[in-house]
């Protein structure tokens, strides 16, 4: 019972405190003025970048507590007025005066200074010493310094040019650089000054050995993803790129490379891994709905750790109305794990839609060729599929295809979830011979792009979509290879997949589709833009024939998950005018 007392005693006491604590920030926040302005009059000079620089410094300082001109509150103004003078040139200025408006919250500080006059640079000296042949980074940051003879002396351009040269000669491992001379002498009956700066750079160190844990089972792939050789030049950018990597593998659940600095053998530094790795397992529950597809959910399962050589293992299943599918891939990683790899992929698709109905097997393997200096992403395939499927009026029938292909893609963008900045290009080519395998002779094209672009507030999006067929049998290419349109990533106005050639009023599927459309966007709000927008084209057995349009206004709700569209359009085709609301959520690329 004393036990239960005791702990309900310090609870109060914990609850007392919460509440004083809360009073205490509360009243003090009504003592604070909710704007305070500063109002300069300088004698002397007539320098608006001084007025400007004393409003910022004193601007940090805020104005003081009740109202009070305290003895510590003028030494901490006029401390703060001489550096803002100084920074800009002005190294004999005197504060004269000092006064708070009479208003209840004093809600501005009046200051009356004199300038003087302003100090000019007379002698520069700036140089590199300690060092045959300077570092060319470190001599363009030299050679580039604003602090030139006739111009006038800013403190704040000496400090920076001496924090810039110590930062850049960290980053590029001269880690014993420093400043051999560093002086400033200023003659007051001239009002002129000298700059002396000599820096010392010191040796370069390089990279070191890699320490690795030893249990870590990524030994391998660590090594392969390294961009640096022990002996190489040391450059914290290098570092960062190396971090950056590790990070992108997607093996670990934390994981940082750091310099030890301390313990360099002669000149070179060894580099510590520190690594958590993720789980054995990783699963992942995602979802979305549009007026297209509906409700839709994906569920992702994950092994990132099959082997010491960093192969992974993965399974995808999706659902919706009018499609189902599941797959598994298994990746295996080669002399660039990042950009380069093999993957294997088996996988199963049902689609029934509008007068579609499909089941689809599928094997592949896929050579992924990238690198860091390109966005560019080149994909070799060979994908086998066997399709039953029964398209419009047609009777049911099978078709296997033994496909090799190329895809090219590229996909940039800016901005976090709801992005203001981004295009994505995606092209396709992929044929089949009935000489390998396949039951008909085909080629296929498929051209994707879509660009995204922001000026101000003002936000354009234009994307466009080709695709051809070319083959012996039409009748035979599989439904999830021909073309349809229609739909909110199509023609808006129409149901997904609504265009195409018809059959005794039953959609058939296209040899050609043609697509575009541009919209543009404006904010009405902190989270909400409005939208104009007009699509064409249509899926057709000739390039370009009896295209479609869309046309209509938005709203796109930049929401905590993503951004969340609404569109009303106006679709008009050579059979129909029709009336749709879309709806959807998720990224525009």
């Amino acid at each position: 019972m004393n036990a239960c007392r005791s702990q309900s005693y310090r609870n109060t006491e914990v609850t007392l405190f919460i509440l004083r604590t809360l009073i205490y920030f509360a009243l003090l926040a009504l003592t604070v003025p909710s704007a305070f302005a500063i109002s300069v009059d300088i004698e002397g000079a007539d320098d608006s970048s001084l007025k400007d620089n004393i409003d910022v410094y004193i601007g940090i300082i805020g104005a003081p507590v009740n109202c009070e001109l305290t003895q510590n509150y003028r030494k901490t103004v006029k401390e703060a007025v001489t550096k803002a003078a100084q920074a800009v040139g002005y190294y004999q200025l005197e504060t004269l005066k000092m006064s708070l408006s009479k208003d209840k919250e004093c809600s501005e500080l009046y200051l009356t200074v004199q300038a003087g006059s302003r100090v000019k640079i007379s002698k520069r000296r700036i140089e590199l010493v300690g060092t045959e042949k300077p570092d060319d980074v470190l001599q363009g940051i030299v050679d580039k310094a604003q602090l030139k003879e006739g111009s006038y002396l800013e403190q704040g351009q000496y400090e920076g040019l001496k924090s810039k040269l110590l930062s850049m000669a960290q980053v590029r491992g001269y880690f014993d650089a420093k400043f051999t001379v560093q002086e400033i002498r200023i003659d007051f009956d001239t009002y002129s000054a000298s700059v002396d700066l000599q820096f010392s750079a010191g040796k370069r160190y390089g990279f070191g050995k890699l320490i690795i844990p030893e249990d870590d089972k990524a030994q391998l792939l660590i090594r392969e993803v390294s961009n640096f050789k022990e002996g190489d030049p040391y450059d914290a950018d290098k570092l960062a790129i190396f971090n950056q990597n590790l990070k992108l593998t997607g093996y670990f659940q934390q994981v940082v490379a750091r310099p030890l600095v301390s313990k360099a053998d002669g000149l070179n530094v060894p580099i510590q891994l520190i690594t958590s790795a993720k789980p054995r397992d990783t699963f992942n529950i995602g979802g979305g709905a549009s007026t297209d597809t509906g409700p839709r959910l994906r569920f992702k399962w994950q092994r990132p750790w099959v082997n010491s050589k960093g192969h992974s293992l993965s399974a995808e299943m999706f659902i919706s109305q009018p499609e189902q599918n599941a797959s598994i891939k298994y990746k295996v990683p080669l002399e660039d794990p990042l950009n380069n790899y093999l993957s294997y992929q088996a996988g199963v698709k049902a689609e029934n839609d509008n007068d579609t109905q499909s089941e689809a097997l599928t094997l592949a393997v896929q050579r992924h060729w990238g690198s860091q200096q390109s966005d560019w992403q080149r994909i070799g395939f060979l994908r086998l599929e066997q399709e039953k499927f029964t398209q419009g009026t047609d009777d049911q029938q099978t078709t296997t295809l033994l496909l090799p292909g190329l895809t090219l893609s590229r996909r940039r963008a800016r901005g976090g979830l709801d992005i203001n900045w981004g295009d994505k290009q995606q092209y396709t080519l992929e044929g089949a011979t009935q000489e390998v395998v396949s039951d008909i002779d085909l080629v296929r094209i498929s051209l994707q792009s879509k660009w995204l672009r922001s000026y101000g507030k003002h936000r354009v999006f234009v994307r466009a979509e080709l695709g051809a067929i070319a083959t012996n049998d039409f009748s035979q290419v599989p439904s999830s290879l021909r073309y349809f349109a229609g739909g909110d990533q199509s023609v808006r106005g129409f149901a997904l997949n609504t265009l195409s050639p018809e059959e005794d009023d039953e959609l058939t599927g296209g040899q050609y589709l043609n697509v575009a459309s541009a919209e543009y966007s404006y904010p009405v709000s902190q989270n909400w833009r409005m939208a104009l927008f007009t699509d064409i084209g249509n899926a057709s057995d000739k390039p370009f024939k009896d295209l479609a349009t869309g046309i209509g206004l938005g709203a796109s709700w930049s929401s905590p998950v993503g951004p969340i569209r609404f569109y009303f359009a106006r679709g008009n085709s050579v059979e129909e005018t029709t009336w749709r609301f879309h709806f959807s959520m998720g990224p525009v690329l």
